[in-house]
């Protein structure tokens, strides 16, 4: 498995302004809290190769996970988010190609990896990488399927996961 991050010259200018500190891997940009804040939430996840991944509710509840893929071809900007009133916050780096369901788009060094955000209506997205990094893209993460994993039976098979937010 490759982790390795570009070094930060090769990240978009709009992320480095962003970073606490160069970036060397994908990883978890927050530390997440153990519990909740509600039943209605539910753990979005970085997975240690680089993909996202959310609970999926359950009855009775369970350690269900499914990974995160794109929603759409339509990506808006950040900055018409926060113009709609919306607070993005940055939580993760992950690897573009695992989030993508219809292609990763071959821009720069940079397009293999991808800032995850979580905004305060509780949807999660991740950057959409253009030629211009002035255009701050990004797209809302959906289910990638149907069929759930169990996050136990993942991390027997190799799978790590870090907690990095909670969304609704």
């Amino acid at each position: 498995m490759n982790t390795e991050f570009p070094a930060i010259d090769a990240v978009r200018e709009s992320d480095q302004r962003h970073e606490a500190r160069p970036a060397d891997r994908v990883r978890a940009c927050i530390t997440a809290p153990e519990t909740a804040p509600t039943d209605a939430h539910a753990g979005v996840w970085l997975e240690e190769d680089g993909g996202v991944w959310a609970d999926y509710p359950t009855v009775p509840p369970d350690d269900h996970v499914l990974p995160l893929v794109w929603a759409d071809d339509r990506p808006v900007s950040r900055g018409e988010l926060r113009a709609r009133g919306y607070v993005l916050s940055r939580i993760a780096v992950c690897r573009t190609e695992l989030v993508s369901s219809f292609g990763t788009p071959q821009v720069d060094r940079s397009a293999q990896y991808a800032c995850v955000w979580l905004i305060n209506d509780g949807d999660v997205w991740a950057d959409y990488p253009t030629a211009d990094p002035k255009e701050d893209l990004v797209l809302p993460l959906v289910w990638a399927r149907e069929q759930t994993d169990s996050r136990n039976e993942l991390a027997e098979r190799g799978y790590v996961f870090t907690r990095i937010g909670w969304s609704l």
